[in-house]
């Protein structure tokens, strides 16, 4: 009987009231997908409704001999009424679609009440076609006698009324989860904001640590090798003028990412010397994907620190970067100690990796992921996926 569109059987907050039917203001109906045949199913369910309803009102006096034949002209009268509605409904929204959604308050109340009162008595036309073609064709002014016109008007009206009424409503409701869903986003960006707010403070907490470190290391080889100093230096540099722009915008690029910890690799490996090795394999057409700032930094940190630092002959870190479907996937591997429990955390990850997730949380719900597993044949694997929102270069 209302307009019919496909989507869900609960409207998303942005729909209109008219785009459902009005059995949706029942819960129990709006468990199923809104579509064409559901909606028809539903307007013979409404249409029953009507008919059992005038059925009990004519049957208190009609003989019992009579009672099959009125549950049957009832029935008609109702089923045609009733998609004669439905008809109309989906004919207007076809040809005013984009000018109904713009009506409100007595202009959409008069629309309400236009809709079935042509309808009740085109419905009304096709039953009587059905029960009496002869009558249909060839006594139109028999049909639609003052007392038909004023009874089928009354009809119209508490149609009218019962439409009106359940399109009201079911904007009340519309309006009421909108509120909810608009307030539930506010709730959820206050949360991203204040666990990114966290996650800087951890970082601004952790470079300090790691500046100090490298500083110290630069004026030990200040004197026995000056050479080795300067490159230091120099890749700091790099590595500060790259993570520093990088922790003051919202949003970043894969290359830029991938040009941060080459930067802090080639600062680890004037550390680490030949204990260190790295290979990242970035293809073109990928580096124009955005993604969080500083989102895969802490997974190469975290395959240093616990993966190769504590093996005496160190490793080989290798960073791919490949796309599945409309999912960023990017690997670490490193051939380090793997997870032995006296050298790095278990499967699971540790205080680095956890904030990861909680990040990835607040920013993609359980869209993101980062997983751990085994490396052959030895070290860790560290899988990070996120949904690919940018296009590709």
């Amino acid at each position: 009987m209302a307009q019919t569109h496909d989507g869900v059987a609960a409207p998303s907050p942005s729909s209109s009231a008219s785009d459902s039917h009005p059995l949706d203001l029942i819960p129990f109906f709006r468990r199923w997908k809104q579509n064409h045949i559901r909606d028809l199913v539903y307007t013979f369910i409404f249409g029953l409704g009507f008919c059992f309803f005038f059925f009990a009102l004519y049957a208190i006096d009609a003989p019992h001999g009579h009672l099959l034949s009125l549950l049957w002209k009832n029935f008609v009268m109702a089923m045609s009424i009733s998609y004669t509605i439905h008809g109309l409904y989906v004919l207007g929204d076809m040809l005013l679609g984009s000018w109904l959604s713009k009506l409100q308050g007595w202009q959409r109340a008069a629309y309400h009440i236009v809709i079935p009162t042509g309808g009740v008595f085109g419905g009304f036309y096709v039953a009587v076609a059905i029960l009496d073609p002869t009558a249909a064709l060839h006594n139109v002014d028999g049909i639609f006698t003052t007392g038909v016109i004023v009874s089928f008007a009354t009809i119209s009206l508490v149609v009218s009324c019962v439409l009106v009424l359940a399109y009201a409503i079911r904007e009340r409701q519309l309006r009421d989860t909108e509120h909810i869903a608009a307030e539930q986003r506010r709730a959820l960006e206050a949360e991203r904001q204040a666990l990114e707010a966290q996650l800087r403070m951890l970082q601004a907490q952790i470079e300090p640590h790691f500046l100090y470190n490298t500083l110290a290391n630069a004026v030990g080889l200040i004197q026995p090798a000056p050479e080795r100093a300067r490159v230091l230096l120099e890749r700091l540099i790099d590595y500060l003028r790259a993570s520093l722009a990088a922790s003051r915008d919202t949003s970043a690029t894969l290359g830029n990412e991938v040009a941060t910890i080459s930067a802090y690799l080639d600062l680890m490996k004037v550390r680490m010397g030949e204990r260190l090795r790295y290979r990242i394999d970035l293809p073109p057409e990928l580096a124009a994907c955005t993604l969080p700032p500083m989102l895969l930094q802490p997974l190469v940190e975290n395959a240093i620190s616990h993966g190769l630092e504590p093996k005496i002959a160190g490793g080989e870190i290798v960073v791919r970067c490949t796309a599945e479907a409309d999912v960023l996937l990017v690997t670490v591997e490193d051939d380090g100690v793997g997870f032995d429990p006296t050298a790095r955390p278990r499967p699971g990850g540790g205080v680095g990796l956890t904030n990861l997730r909680q990040r990835l949380a607040a920013l993609y719900g359980n869209a993101a992921s980062v997983g751990l597993a085994d490396n052959q044949p030895a070290g860790v694997r560290v899988s990070l996926r996120i949904p690919m929102t940018a296009e590709r270069a």
